[in-house]
């Protein structure tokens, strides 16, 4: 009966282990900078003027609470600098969610 227990727990720690190497294998690449000798031009997004956007870049890119907020491949990162370290978000500040969806160049993601 032990040794039972002891194989069923090996196996599930396995089946964790693998589960979640899984699931990072499938985290898109971090996004591309910004295209070389762009810089964008930031303006109040539609809705909520306490976000900026910049539609003069050919993706979703705002700028919020002293954070960028940037959309590639569908998935969401944020950094504290435009040409920083991006990291995936799970879920966008209420600011994000009240801008017109005019401002959006793919749609709205929600």
């Amino acid at each position: 009966m032990k040794r039972t227990l002891k194989v069923t727990a090996v196996l599930l720690a396995l089946f964790t282990v693998l589960s979640a190497g899984a699931a990072l294998a499938q985290m898109p690449p971090p996004p591309p900078p910004l295209p070389p000798g762009v810089s964008p031009h930031w303006t109040p997004a539609p809705g909520n003027y306490r976000v900026a956007y910049a539609p003069n870049i050919p993706s979703d890119l705002f700028w919020y609470g002293n954070h960028y907020y940037y959309c590639y491949r569908g998935y969401w990162y944020r950094s504290k600098s435009l040409y920083g370290r991006w990291h995936p978000v799970r879920h966008l500040p209420r600011g994000i969610y009240r801008i017109h969806r005019s401002a959006f160049k793919y749609g709205r993601p929600w």
